[in-house]
């Protein structure tokens, strides 16, 4: 039953209310009445299709946002393309700023992105762009006919477009039918018509910001007009308003002929009937409108709901004959709008705030949690962790591998906590975070191999069983696919508001307190402290001043003299690396080698002292200064280094014998091929190799067999406690005796007392290096030391 037909129906029982009762009433005060239900009934509806229009244009801009910042969400074609069609997206696509090159199509629904944009559709999307935002255009026509409205974005160097198509307008607007002329018109933020009953104004996009309602709409003002409307040719009295931000206008208009048409109606309807007939006209009239009044005000609930975001089924009233049919539509079509938007908000959830990988929460839903808790004052403790040794994981078993571990992982710091994963709760409730949701801990996953964990200030003072827990449970092994792994955990955290008082603050000191544990050895947990930041602060400042120094060449060599024992001539020097720090002066290897190692530096600063150690040297020898032999450190690093064998080449034919010493953190005992070739190809370039630090850390016997070295380097630690029958110098008495049963030479470094050169000579050490004999000293003042030394042997 349509809604003329329902009207028509209603005023002809009304006609039996007494004749002369509705003569009494002055026609002017019937029309009056009707155009104030005019003023609620279109005012209403109007403002129902604008909330309607709201929530699809934030929902357009959400999902067109979330694709440009969410890369995770380009592999999720079909839901993406599902979500896309379900918005109207015609296609979405980034182009190139200044050619209109689409360099990358994000998502396609049913219309492809063209190669190119044409220059002149260029400039005007270009105009159209605000940074940092996402704007729309007004509604325009495609090459192939169809009316779009594009949205875009600018980016760092390119355009992100957006193409959606007019069809929910149109929907929306046809959803809306009343008396005979009575509709709902839709136009863009320029005037332009994106829905009328008339459908070539549609085609056309019909220019109507020359009517008077459609300019205060444009002026964003909403209420009610009286105008003369071209399309049908007499004057309409509307309902308006706009739609908030994007300044579209809906308006729903009635001739004021069908009002006044009513008016005469009721006028000429001057019946007296019986008392019995009016009761029942005016119960059936109150049973009716009851009828007609209920789905408006649910509907308006329910808009009202929505707009709040709350996104349950709405309670509407079911389908009913007694009803017009443009009612029962629209609430056909409104539940059916609620439905999708459900389904959209499901997805983009899961987008949004999920990781894909482990099912918790990703760094962004955090960040809205501790704002959140942080916002409402509750206190708490972030807890960071990194993994350790994942990145074997993944090199050794694929990265495949390494997601499943990273899923058991996120299941495990659930199962510590007692908690559920975000996607096993209802997605709705993602986006509705309380204060109250920080009464339980809260499991997520920043990227990588880093988690965080909200603690809440009631399970505060547990935070170090909860630490220890989860460097437990991750250190049990991880059986995938008949694959065993195990990882371990560093582990940081840091308390809400005694440690920071802003989000931002408070990862930072967490994330200090992760590193310190990882440093001190991992499998470990660390509370940050002020002192920390201090430490740490001090220590990233000497990392980026290695980097400065390497890069402005302020490492140099010293070179420490060598002596032959017993008669103490020089046969030959060592180089060592000192830092001429522009502040703190002349730095020894003890101030800033551990850093060095950390940066994975080592293998850089060696080749630096070979290539500088060697030029110094030469050029002693151009003076006739001659060094018998130089030797250089060799760490693991530049040992494996690809790039180490071509320096090689840069070494042969020298005026002096170079020896690299193996120091002890390379494991010699047990040497793979891609080492012993690297050494191989040492000799072959008529180099030698000496075991540095014999008799501590890595430095072996076994390792003394795998390399044959050309001489044997006794550790300081040893050479300086030794006294005379103590264990020290009987442990160098051996090192001693086994290197001359092998045939090789034996070095003793750190004899920094005459009282050792000459304990060592008595055991009949081959060489000494230490203060007692010569300090480290730069290449001038080696230059003096070795013509002294000269003068005195001849003068002998």
């Amino acid at each position: 039953m349509k809604l003329r037909y329902f009207l028509l129906t209603l005023f002809l029982f009304l006609s039996m209310t007494p004749l002369l009762l509705f003569q009494a009433w002055p026609h002017s005060e019937v029309l009056e009445g009707e155009l104030d239900e005019v003023h609620e009934r279109h005012l209403l509806l109007a403002r129902n299709l604008a909330a309607a229009l709201e929530r699809y244009y934030r929902d357009l801009v959400t999902t067109f946002d979330l694709l440009l910042d969410t890369p995770e969400a380009w592999s999720e074609t079909k839901s993406m393309v599902r979500v896309l069609d379900n918005l109207s997206f015609r296609h979405v696509c980034i182009a190139d700023w200044d050619t209109g090159k689409v360099t990358l199509t994000l998502a396609s629904a049913s219309a492809p992105c063209p190669d190119t944009i044409p220059e002149t559709e260029l400039d005007r999307l270009k105009a159209l762009a605000v940074p940092g935002e996402v704007t729309f255009g007004p509604v325009v026509q495609t090459a192939d006919g169809e009316n779009v409205l594009h949205m875009v974005r600018p980016l760092e160097d390119g355009l992100a477009v957006g193409a959606v198509r007019t069809t929910y307008f149109r929907e929306l607007g046809e959803a809306i039918s009343f008396g005979v002329r009575g509709h709902a018109a839709i136009v863009d933020h320029t005037g332009k018509a994106l829905s009328h009953p008339l459908p070539d104004w549609v085609a056309a996009r019909k220019d109507m910001s020359g009517i008077s309602a459609v300019q205060r709409m444009l002026a964003r003002q909403t209420g009610v007009e009286t105008f003369y409307s071209p399309a049908l040719k007499g004057d309409m009295i509307a309902g308006f308003t706009f739609v908030h931000p994007v300044g579209w206008g809906v308006m729903i208009p009635q001739p004021i002929a069908e009002l006044q048409q009513k008016a005469d109606i009721a006028r000429r309807s001057g019946v007296i009937v019986l008392a019995i007939g009016v009761a029942s006209a005016l119960a059936l009239a109150l049973l009716v409108s009851l009828r007609v009044v209920r789905p408006i005000e649910q509907i308006s609930r329910a808009s009202s709901r929505i707009a709040g975001g709350e996104f349950g089924l709405p309670d509407l009233q079911g389908s009913s004959r007694l009803l017009p049919v443009e009612f029962n539509e629209l609430s056909r079509r409104f539940r059916e709008m609620v439905l999708r938007l459900r389904e959209n908000l499901s997805t983009i959830n899961a987008l949004a705030y999920q990781d894909l990988v482990t099912g918790l929460g990703n760094r962004t839903y955090l960040h809205q949690q501790l704002d959140n808790a942080i916002g409402a004052g509750q206190s708490g403790a972030l807890m960071l962790i990194d993994l350790d040794g994942f990145k074997a994981v993944n090199d050794v078993h694929g990265h495949d591998v390494g997601d499943k571990v990273l899923e058991v992982v996120g299941k495990r710091l659930c199962e510590v906590f007692g908690v559920e994963r975000l996607s096993d709760i209802d997605p709705e409730e993602t986006g509705q975070i309380s204060p109250d949701a920080f009464r339980n801990c809260l499991v997520t996953r920043l990227g990588g191999d880093e988690f965080a964990i909200w603690i809440p200030s009631e399970k505060v003072n547990r935070i170090e069983e909860f630490a220890g827990l989860i460097v437990d449970r991750l250190k049990e092994p991880v059986v995938l696919d008949g694959a065993q792994t195990r990882i371990g955990a560093s582990v940081g955290f840091a308390c809400f508001p005694e440690h920071a008082t802003d989000r931002s603050n408070l990862m930072k000191a967490a994330d200090l307190a992760m590193y310190d544990a990882k440093k001190a050895g991992k499998d470990r947990f660390v509370m940050y402290s002020p002192a920390l930041r201090t430490a740490i602060q001090q220590e990233r400042t000497l990392t980026a001043e290695i980097l400065n120094g390497l890069e402005k060449g302020q490492f140099l060599p010293y070179f420490q003299p060598q002596f032959r024992l017993p008669d103490q001539t020089v046969s030959g020097v060592e180089a060592l690396v000192r830092w001429e720090h522009p502040d703190r002066g002349l730095l020894s290897p003890h101030d800033f080698l551990d850093t060095a190692k950390d940066l994975n530096l080592l293998g850089e600063i060696d080749a630096m002292m070979l290539e500088r150690s060697v030029g110094l040297l030469k050029g002693l020898g151009e003076q006739g200064i001659n060094v018998p032999a130089l030797a250089v450190n060799l760490s693991e690093e530049r040992l494996t280094s690809p790039e180490f064998p071509d320096a090689l080449k840069l070494v042969r034919d020298l005026p002096f014998e170079l020896r690299f010493e193996l120091v002890e953190t390379i494991a010699l005992d047990n040497l793979d091929a891609h080492v012993a070739g690297v050494l191989d190809q040492i000799r072959a370039a008529g180099c030698l190799l000496d075991l540095d630090d014999f008799g501590m850390a890595n430095a072996s016997v076994m390792g003394l067999m795998n390399i044959e070295p050309s001489h044997i380097k006794i550790d300081r630690n040893l050479v300086s406690g030794i006294e005379a029958g103590n264990t020290f110098e009987r442990l160098v008495r051996s090192i001693i005796d086994m290197g001359h049963s092998l045939n090789i030479p034996v070095i003793a470094e750190g004899a920094d007392t005459l009282e050792q050169v000459e304990r060592l000579a008595t055991m009949q050490c081959d060489f000494a290096q230490g203060f007692a004999l010569a300090k480290p000293m730069q290449v001038d003042d080696l230059a003096v030391f070795l013509k002294a030394g000269a003068q005195t042997e001849r003068t002998a």
